[in-house]
This record gives C-alpha cells, sequence and structure tokens, in this order.
C-alpha cells in the first residue's frame, strides 16, 4: 500500500472518530442542556418551597399571638370581675348574716372559686397543648410545701366527713431544687380529685425516697378509699376531658383537665406518673420526679396552710393603691379595715406619679391595664425618679388578671418586685404587705387600736358596703363625662376603654339599664353613628342622676 493511500486511510479513521466525538458532544450538551433546565426547576420549585415556608411560619406565628392576646384578653375580662365578686363575698363573710344568708354566701363564694379553678384549667391546657411550658427551678422546702397541700386536703376532707393523712419520710431532705408551683399544682390536683372521688374512709399523701441510695429521686402516693377506675378507663384517664362515669359519680363537676394537666407537667419535669385502681376499692396515683438537694431555700408562700388575715402582724404602713376600677381599691381598702395601713388612692399611672411623690407611700400596689398610663408605663417612670434622687426602691407590686408565669417574668424584669394574681383574697394581700412592708412590727391588737378612730371602728363592714353604692354612681357620672369628651374629640379608644370600665361597675351592682345603655354607645361608635351616640352619652347621665337621687322602680332599670 502506498503512502498515498495510508495517509488517505489514516484521514478517514480521523473523521470517524471526530464524527464519533462530535455526536458525544453534542448527546453530552444536551444532557447538559437538559440538567441546567432542571437545575432552573429545582431552584425555582425550592424558591417557591422556602416562600410557602416563610408564609406558612408567619402565619403560624400570626396565630400563635391571637391565640396568646385571646387567653390573656379572657383570663383579664374574666379574672377582673371575678375578683370584685370573691372579694366582696370574703368580706361579706365577715359582717353578722342570718343563717339562710350564709348558706348564700357559701353557695356564691363555692360558685365562684369552683368558676376560677376551671378557667385556670381551660388556660392552662390551652397554654401546654401549643407547647409553652417553662420551667422555673429554684431551691424550695418541701416539707413546707407538703404543709400547705396538707391544709388543703384537710379542708376538703373535713367538708365531706373523711379523713386525710400526710406520711412524710423524715429522712427525706427537706430542700430541694424544682420547680414548686407546678409540684404543688400536681399534688393538688391529685389530692382533689382523690377526694372528690371518695366518700368514706380517707385519702393519704405519702411522699419518700423512690430508692434508699438515691437521695434525689422522691416518690409522692396519694391513695384514697373511693370508687375506684374501671381497667377499660385507666388508659384514657390522663387525657383531656375524660372523666369517669360510673355509679354516683357522673355528677362530680369539672371540665376532665386536671389530671391531662398533670400529665404534661410531669413529663416536662422528666417524670413519671401512674395509676393502679380497682373498682369500688380506689386509686392510688404514684408520682415520682427528681428533686436534686439544695443549700438553702427561700422565702416561700407555698405552705403554711391557710392563715386568717386576723392572726397576721402587720408593721404601720403607707399604700398605694392604683387601679382604674375604683370598686377594686374598696375592696382592698376593706380588706385592710382596722390594720394600721393608710391607704391613698390614683385612678391611673400619671396620677400614681404624683401620688408617689404627695404621700411617700412605702409600698405600691399597680394595676397594669389602665388609660391614660398603663402600670408598666408609671412603674419605669417611678424607677427613674428613684434613680435620680437616689432613694431606695420603693417595693411596687403588680396587679393582673394575667396569670402566666411567663408575663408574671416579663413583670419582674419591668421593675415590678412581686405580682399579686387576680382574683386575690384579704389574705394574700395581707402577705404581701406583711413581706414587703417596713421591719417595724406591731401586734395586731395594737395596729387595730392605732388604725381606728371610734367612728371608724363602730362602723361595720357591711355598712361600708352600703356605702361604695353613691361612691361607685359618683364614679360612672365622672366617667361618663370623660367619654362625653372623648365623642367630642372622636377618640373612639377612649370611648371604649372608658364605658368597658363603667360596664363592668354597672353590671357588679345589677343597673342592667345602663349596662344596655353603654352596650348601644359602643355599637353607635362603632358604625360611626356619633350623633346617637352622644344622645346615648346624654341619657346615660340623666339615668345615673336618677339613680343618685333614688334608685328607679325595678323594672325601670332593667327596661332597655
Amino acid at each position: 500500500m502506498s503512502e498515498e493511500q495510508k495517509l488517505i486511510q489514516q484521514l478517514e479513521k480521523a473523521e470517524l472518530e471526530i464524527s464519533y466525538l462530535k455526536r458525544r458532544i453534542s448527546r453530552m450538551e444536551k444532557r447538559l442542556l437538559r440538567q441546567e433546565k432542571l437545575d432552573d426547576m429545582n431552584r425555582h420549585q425550592t424558591r417557591w418551597a422556602m416562600q410557602q415556608l416563610e408564609q406558612a411560619r408567619m402565619l403560624a406565628e400570626q396565630a400563635s399571638k391571637a391565640k396568646t392576646d385571646f387567653l390573656a384578653n379572657m383570663s383579664h375580662e374574666i379574672r377582673t370581675p371575678l375578683n370584685i365578686v370573691l372579694g366582696m363575698g370574703e368580706l361579706l363573710a365577715g359582717t353578722n348574716l342570718e343563717e339562710s344568708q350564709k348558706q348564700y354566701l357559701q353557695s356564691l363564694r363555692l360558685s365562684g372559686e369552683h368558676l376560677l379553678k376551671l378557667i385556670n384549667d381551660i388556660l392552662e391546657f390551652s397554654r401546654i397543648e401549643s407547647g409553652t411550658i417553662e420551667l422555673i427551678t429554684s431551691p424550695f422546702d418541701l416539707k413546707e410545701l407538703l404543709v400547705g397541700v396538707e391544709a388543703m386536703g384537710t379542708h376538703l376532707a373535713q367538708e365531706k366527713g373523711i379523713g386525710f393523712f400526710l406520711d412524710y419520710d423524715t429522712s427525706v431532705d427537706s430542700t430541694r431544687l424544682g420547680d414548686s408551683r407546678k409540684i404543688r399544682q400536681i399534688l393538688i390536683n391529685l389530692v382533689g380529685n382523690a377526694v372528690k372521688y371518695t366518700d368514706s374512709g380517707r385519702v393519704r399523701l405519702s411522699v419518700k425516697r423512690l430508692a434508699e441510695d438515691d437521695a434525689e429521686k422522691i416518690s409522692f402516693i396519694v391513695a384514697d378509699t373511693g370508687v375506684g377506675i374501671p381497667d377499660n378507663m385507666q388508659p384514657l384517664i390522663f387525657t383531656r376531658f375524660t372523666q369517669i362515669e360510673q355509679g354516683s359519680v357522673q355528677h362530680k363537676g369539672g371540665v376532665g383537665l386536671g389530671l391531662a394537666i398533670s400529665k404534661r407537667l410531669v413529663l416536662a419535669m422528666g417524670g413519671q406518673i401512674h395509676i393502679d385502681s380497682e373498682v369500688n376499692r380506689g386509686s392510688t396515683f404514684t408520682l415520682e420526679l427528681s428533686l436534686p438537694l439544695a443549700e438553702k431555700a427561700p422565702y416561700t408562700s407555698e405552705g403554711g396552710g391557710e392563715t386568717g388575715a386576723a392572726d397576721q402582724v402587720l408593721p404601720p404602713l403607707k399604700l398605694l393603691v392604683v387601679d382604674d376600677i375604683y370598686l377594686n381599691f374598696e375592696v382592698i381598702k376593706n380588706y385592710l379595715k382596722g390594720m394600721p395601713v393608710d391607704v391613698s388612692y390614683a385612678e391611673h399611672g400619671r396620677q400614681a406619679q404624683k401620688a408617689f411623690l404627695d404621700h411617700s407611700p412605702d409600698i405600691v400596689l399597680m394595676d397594669l391595664r389602665m388609660p391614660v398610663m398603663d402600670g408598666i408605663e408609671a412603674t419605669a417612670h417611678i424607677r427613674r425618679l428613684e434613680t435620680r434622687l437616689e432613694t431606695v426602691p420603693t417595693p411596687i407590686i403588680a396587679m393582673t388578671a394575667h396569670a402566666f408565669v411567663e408575663q408574671e417574668n416579663t413583670y419582674l424584669e419591668k421593675g415590678f418586685d412581686e405580682v399579686l394574681i387576680k382574683p386575690f383574697s384579704q389574705q394574700e394581700v395581707v402577705r404581701i404587705l406583711k413581706r414587703y412592708g417596713p421591719t417595724q412590727v406591731v401586734e395586731i391588737g395594737q395596729a387595730k387600736k392605732a388604725a381606728q378612730t371610734p367612728e371608724k371602728s363602730s362602723e361595720t363592714a357591711s355598712e361600708a358596703l352600703a356605702a361604695l353604692v353613691p361612691k361607685v354612681l359618683d364614679s360612672i357620672n365622672e366617667e361618663i363625662r370623660v367619654i362625653k369628651e372623648a365623642l367630642y374629640e372622636n377618640d373612639q379608644d377612649k370611648v371604649k376603654q372608658t364605658s368597658h370600665a363603667v360596664k363592668g361597675l354597672a353590671g357588679f351592682y345589677g343597673f342592667d339599664r345602663l349596662s344596655g345603655l353603654l352596650e348601644h354607645l359602643d355599637d353607635s361608635v362603632r358604625q360611626r353613628e356619633f350623633r346617637t351616640a352622644y344622645a346615648l352619652a346624654e341619657a346615660l347621665g340623666s339615668h345615673v342622676n336618677e339613680l343618685r337621687r333614688g334608685r328607679p322602680r325595678q323594672n325601670d332599670d332593667l327596661a332597655n
């Protein structure tokens, strides 16, 4: 083969290889183009998915915030009137009543306390379901906590004519680390349930080490001789809205949240809870928690049982109460009747600043939600003033119906010393004053003598309550003037806030027509019918004047 033929053959072979490479490159380019398109589509889908996730996250956060706001507002709206109802009931209990009146009052107080417990359970479970369980671990005295649970259990058991016993192993060291509030809540739920479902016999709370060689793990055992729980119900007993229905226990009341809440709190604390029960023989709930030893427990009000306000020891002190609802101030003032406490009043935060300078109080009870200036802003002003004057900070106690622990911590960070949850009792008010008041102590008998003039000492609590009515009407009349000014200035928010406060007072005292007029006024403002709203405000003023001259006939007052 000639050189020329070999060269032609090599060229043909090269052309074939080049053609093959071209086809391969073309296929690779096509695959690369398809991959780029797929990558573009994937990137687009990824961006779209991320946008959807971000929108879903924002919607979830908005829903969570709306739920939290709703729960907080519901707590405030329900607890505020409950504070007045239970407070007035407590004051009336100290007056001379007929036997039938005492029974009516007892029913009123028990119903109010039952309603409060239901509200607490519903709010607590809603927060737990949303995943907002905050544990506050601090040193506490376990024995003191148990004494408080024992006092509650003994009281409930005595009302049913059964026995209650506390067995505390003395080898268990008392000072522990844990969330004492939640532990107390769980034990009270368990003990309360045991008493509720036990009609004869006894309930026993036993506390001991889970193991002899482990000082941290504690076992709490609540055993009763009640109706027991059927086997088929035991797996469901810790689920929400579940109650046993057997024989006579169908009418025991409640909404079936106590044990569900207890179970979730126990799990949040890393513990265990289980039940052993037999129908008509009783039930035993066993709670196991790890509670490390602590060096020293601080002062706590969780234990100690129920101590009457009359047995407390108080020093003479000056108290400033700041609350936009005057009736709340009157309840506190009557709680402290006969005690060495000089009580002054401010209607909102701005007045509180002036009253703070004028009266130099030893303690301030500050409501949080008020018109003009709320309690948080007023407290911030007072704290800045104390810093400028270089004075010792005055104890400021927040009064609120928002009972969530997270909110309490926020208030403490805002400058408050403690949080007093509405509704509060006379005992709780006295405890606060005793804890934060001056160190000079006067025995209660001497304190009453020092605090009372002959005129005041002869005034009964019932007379004091009756005297509230004209004061409330004067307060309502002033608020109506504020409503008129707000209407003139087209300040709808102020109209809404003021009418809300007035409706609370009017409803409590049974001024139903007044409440109805305020409701119509609110509707008129929302519908921007300001002429009608102003006419209703005039009608409000006229009706209050009628009430001040002498309350109209019942039918007139109930008319709309």
